[in-house]
């Protein structure tokens, strides 16, 4: 007992080394972040990501911090944390919105902001590799908190002040929080996805539904074979459509997932209770100012918008929805992004077995 009580004991924790390097440990447990939206006053909505880099300098494979090639590197292995959007429906808080994300013990992070755009974006050539922000002096501030971990506060470099460092505030802090079912794979690359692939059973499914929105649009889900949003038509267990293949659409929107039926009048809320069947993955989509009937019926030319997480499956490769926080997504309704708000309508679910 002697030599078991003089043996290190584990510590966990946030730990911020030179720079902007944070280092996380669980302790005993898996390392988990939590980082909250806090504030935010900046006209866009700008996205938070976070990336493991390879040792105290921020290199990743061997690539220094401002050298070539650096933020792609850094976006190969990214983890989304969320957007903030900048014009919030009535109802939705955004302060009640949190993310939760596991990390292995030591692991070294450092944090980005793409300035109204997604990484997705970035990485598909719709927004401008300009527009990812590290930390500098005129991008970031840094504070540390009495009662445990940090505040990172954003300055976008657009609007009437760029020197406020208030365009996006987040607290960010370890946790022993277990993960919310169904984020698996939010975070990774178009990943705006509920995963249930480790659930048996039936899942509960509350959700909260939000809107700022002239156009009355729908949301529904559908089951996809993997992360990619690939759909098994005949059950064999291969993909036989991917997003952009022709009848996709078609084929989500028929396989939609019954009982799960989420709209609400603009500016409401909505409380709407499904379920799910464990065991394999779910992705939303959004039909603008329309119905499932209108996607389904022999008339192909009065077919509305319909917008996916995966990117390959929307009109010009453009983004359409958004991780807001742990199982919330934020959808734009116009073709080719419009005014990227993101607000148009949101859905958060609460899932339990």
């Amino acid at each position: 007992m002697e030599l078991l009580n003089n043996l290190p004991v584990a510590t966990a924790g946030l730990n911020k080394g030179s720079d902007d390097i944070f280092t996380i440990s669980g302790g005993v447990g898996v390392p988990k972040l939590q980082v909250s939206l806090t504030g935010r006053t900046s006209n866009l909505v700008n996205e938070l990501g976070v990336v493991v880099v390879d040792d105290a300098d921020g290199k990743i494979n061997g690539i220094a911090p401002g050298a070539a090639g650096y933020t792609e590197a850094a976006l190969e292995r990214s983890k989304v944390v969320f957007s903030a959007i900048a014009n919030n429906p009535n109802g939705f808080n955004p302060g009640e919105l949190n993310r939760l994300l596991q990390f292995n013990n030591g692991e070294r992070l450092r944090f980005y902001l793409i300035r109204n755009g997604t990484t997705d974006g970035v990485r598909s050539g719709t927004t401008p590799i300009s527009d990812v922000l590290f930390s500098s002096g005129t991008s970031q501030k840094v504070t540390e908190l009495p009662t445990g971990g940090f505040t990172l506060s954003w300055e976008d470099g657009v609007g009437s002040s760029t020197t406020d460092f208030q365009d996006l505030v987040v607290r960010v802090q370890q946790t022993n929080q277990v993960l919310p079912l169904g984020v698996g794979v939010q975070g990774n690359p178009q990943g705006e996805v509920i995963d249930l692939r480790g659930v048996s059973g039936q899942v509960k499914a509350e959700f909260t539904v939000n809107r700022e929105a002239a156009f009355n649009n729908y949301v529904g889900f559908y089951q996809i074979a993997d992360i990619n949003g690939g759909i098994d038509v005949d059950g064999n267990g291969t993909v036989d459509l991917r997003p952009g293949d022709a009848g996709y659409v078609q084929e989500a929107v028929l396989r939609r997932v019954a009982g799960i039926d989420l709209a609400v009048n603009n500016q409401g809320t909505a409380n709407i209770t499904g379920n799910f069947n464990g065991g394999s993955l779910f992705a939303p989509f959004m039909i603008v100012d329309g119905r499932p009937d209108a996607i389904l019926d022999s008339n192909s030319n009065n077919d509305p918008a319909v917008f996916f997480p995966f990117l390959g499956a929307n009109s010009g490769k453009v983004d359409h929805v958004r991780l807001l926080g742990n199982n919330t997504f934020g959808f734009e309704d116009i073709v080719g992004g419009g005014d990227k708000d993101y607000n148009d309508i949101i859905v958060k679910v609460n899932l339990s077995v």
